[in-house]
């Protein structure tokens, strides 16, 4: 890898090569609008002064901001949108101003009332001079965070080039930036340190030409990967996720961090990771941190704004905002729905490595040297601050609340794409994920990287293109129609002890006969339940839930006929005992009322209600509805079992006889699991009455602990046996 200190010559530019004039500024917004002549060649940066009185040099005055070409030109604009873009910004009329093609900006953010005279220098200029570079008299602003506050500002309309059913919005925001983060207007955030100020970020947002404005609507968010581009997520485009909202908006991000190195590098991945950046990161130089560093959250506190700028001046459900992403995406949503786990309904997260990419020595300047782990601004749910190498994990909360969002996890096995690769670290997060109770449904398949067209995502999720062909479970419609932030959720967990799931193996990237353990599968991501008739009382909740059976993508379907976790109750709005409370519990079937489950138990530590080992049938066989109480109410006897399993001898030397009960003839399978994994397996028609089988039908088994499980189309039965 080339070094880049030698390279820093090249910025050096004299006073007679640059030249910047007509300057001039108006308050508008909530912000200062510094607006100058260029002429070519464009210099790499550009500085902006100020000072109360005039000035002729900038020693005698204030750096406020310095901004690369890309920045004091809407170079994001012109590559996603219009490639002859210029900005368009408010005038100080009421009105809007287009600039030119030859002008340059810089936007401040006062937080005090005054006035400023500003001058534009080429970097390392420090000549000003009246009439050409400074503005003619002082700029007065204005601070009313209440009746004038900051805006983002429409740039330009088009028809998504993906979908010509959508018009999409282009918008521009300009951050403050600060060396304290916590120095925040009222109406808006520190969202960049001092030496980003003034930073200009673009978003794209797709609206279907139907959209019924009247009733409050969804916004999904998406978040693109590593040297992407918000354009990646316009409305209609990568068809094998379906970026198609249908009752709501999409939000695509750009990430916008431009850098030193980005200027010498093509291709450069130069970025935030969707989270910010170092407290005291320069971007203008190649330095790498002496020092420990804070690592802020200054692009989650931008993208929290602008949603809620958003709701603001559009009617969308508060209770309605998903946020997905793929590859870097992921990694930031997944953070995302952590340290603002209220404000997300659901966070789907495509490839995520739940870990930090090993980064080379370039971007060491961005977040520091991955060894030292620098921390972040973050506190996590015990009080102790997170450390970077932490928050792109499922393990670890990042703020003070309890109960996150549902969060759905999609990876393949065939990914070797840095952070992002299948290996022991994600098979590590799914179990430990699965174990902790979030209700995660986590999915694992022959991916590859993606998602892109083609072979490279034609996996057991996808098969194809067409919408008959692939899961819908990832589509934004589909979050759209589905969750709620503002509804408590069965959070069903402890898949993997199901000997019926699948099991992802150990990390070995690969499938096939390159791969371990089960080339596709998902715990939890069979789970349904209504969000609509949920019961959320002060004594009392209740839900809906199956499995599903009536999908039109066939490997939407499970392929069991029902499956058991455990479960807890996840955002409760009103049901929330006290840790050790006596619950009682029972399971009915959601058409008969008869009782299938029932029990008590006593609420865990944090005020977490969990119910053990419910049993959730497909959808064509039976809905359950879980009810839970904090008072005993009178219950009728359960369904009657239609088998009766028995083992003699047990624990047995040699061979066992093994006797099932059947009151009527069906098919069942038998299965017989050793507790290192091995699993043996046959298929019986069972007759009404005894039915005898020697364990000799399953082969010589050794010494050992063993689960022997019977099921049929209604009922599974497990009992224990020890072989000596």
């Amino acid at each position: 890898m080339k070094k880049i200190f030698p390279l820093a010559i090249l910025i050096i530019v004299t006073n007679s090569i640059f030249a910047q004039t007509n300057v001039r500024a108006w308050y508008a917004d909530g912000q200062v609008w510094v607006v100058w002549e260029v002429s070519n060649p464009l210099p790499e940066t550009y500085a902006v002064y100020a000072k109360p009185t005039v000035f002729n040099n900038t020693d005698n005055a204030t750096l406020v901001g310095r901004l690369f070409k890309e920045e004091f030109g809407p170079a994001a604009l012109r590559e996603q949108v219009d490639s002859s873009a210029t900005y368009r910004i408010p005038n100080g009329n009421g009105g809007i101003y287009q600039l030119e093609a030859n002008e340059a900006l810089f936007v401040a953010t006062p937080h005090e009332a005054g006035t400023l005279f500003f001058a534009v220098v080429a970097w390392d200029e420090k000549n000003v001079t009246p009439g050409v570079n400074i503005t003619p008299s002082a700029v007065p602003f204005q601070y009313n965070p209440a009746n004038d506050p900051v805006e983002c500002h429409l740039q330009k309309t088009f028809i998504s080039p993906f979908n010509a059913t959508y018009r999409c919005l282009a918008f521009y925001m300009w951050a403050d930036g600060r060396q304290n983060q916590w120095e925040n207007r009222p109406d808006f955030p520190v969202m960049a340190n001092a030496a980003k100020n003034g930073m200009p970020s673009l978003f794209l947002v797709s609206v279907p030409m139907d959209l019924d404005t009247s009733q409050p609507f969804p916004l999904t968010v998406w978040l693109h990967g590593g040297g992407g581009t918000a354009r990646q997520s316009l409305a209609g485009s990568r068809q094998d996720i379906h970026l198609n909202p249908k009752k709501g908006i999409l939000l695509a991000h750009n990430d916008d961090l431009f850098c030193y190195l980005l200027t010498f590098y093509s291709g450069f991945e130069s970025n935030s990771k969707h989270f910010g950046w170092r407290k005291n990161y320069d971007p203008f130089t190649g330095n790498p941190p002496t020092d420990v560093d804070t690592i802020v959250n200054y692009t989650q506190r931008r993208y929290i704004w602008i949603d809620q700028w958003l709701m603001r001046r559009f009617n969308i459900d508060p209770a309605r905002i998903n946020v997905n992403g793929h590859s870097m995406g992921s990694r930031g949503t997944t953070i995302l729905a952590k340290t603002f786990p209220n404000h997300y309904a659901t966070a789907t997260v495509l490839n995520n490595g739940f870990q930090d990419d090993d980064p080379p020595s370039l971007t060491d300047v961005v977040y520091g040297p991955s060894a030292l782990s620098f921390p972040t601004n973050l506190t996590g749910y015990d009080g102790q601050t997170i450390p970077f190498n932490k928050v792109m994990n499922l393990e670890f909360r990042l703020s003070m609340e309890r109960d996150l969002p549902l969060i759905r996890s999609f990876h393949g096995k065939n990914d070797v794409v840095g952070g992002n690769e299948w290996d022991a670290y994600v098979v590590e997060q799914y179990r430990t994920t699965d174990s902790l109770g979030w209700g995660a449904q986590l999915y694992w398949s022959e991916r590859s990287h993606g998602p892109d067209t083609g072979p490279d995502y034609d996996d057991h999720w996808i098969n194809g293109n067409a919408a008959t062909e692939q899961t819908v479970v990832d589509d934004v419609a589909y979050e759209e129609k589905t969750f709620r932030s503002d509804v408590s959720f069965p959070a069903f967990f402890n898949h993997r002890l199901d000997p019926q799931n699948n099991d992802p193996g150990d990390g070995t990237p690969g499938t096939g006969a390159a791969g371990v353990g089960d080339d596709w599968g998902t715990w939890g991501g069979y789970h349904r339940w209504d969000w609509d008739n949920i019961t959320d009382q002060a004594g009392s909740w209740s839900a809906i839930a199956w499995l599903e059976s009536e999908a039109v993508f066939d490997h939407d379907n499970c392929p069991n006929n029902f499956l058991t976790a455990d479960m807890a109750i996840r955002r409760p709005q009103l049901f929330k005992p006290a840790t050790g409370t006596t619950i009682y519990w029972r399971v009915r079937d959601f058409n008969t009322n008869q009782i299938l489950q029932s029990g008590s138990t006593a609420v865990q530590d944090d005020d977490l209600t969990v119910i053990p080992q419910i049993k959730v049938f497909k959808q064509d066989l039976r809905k359950v509805r879980i009810e839970v109480s904090t008072q005993q109410v009178a219950t009728w006897e359960p369904e009657k079992s239609t088998l009766e399993i028995r083992l003699s001898p047990n624990p047995s030397i040699g061979a066992s006889m093994l006797s099932i009960y059947s009151d009527k003839e069906q098919q069942a399978t038998l299965r017989i699991s050793s507790v290192s994994g091995e699993l043996y397996m046959v298929k019986k028609q069972l007759i009404p009455g005894e039915n005898r089988i020697p364990l000799i039908e399953f082969g010589q088994l050794p010494p050992g602990f063993y689960f022997i499980e019977i099921e049929t189309a209604m009922q599974r039965n497990t009992i224990r046996w020890v072989k000596n």
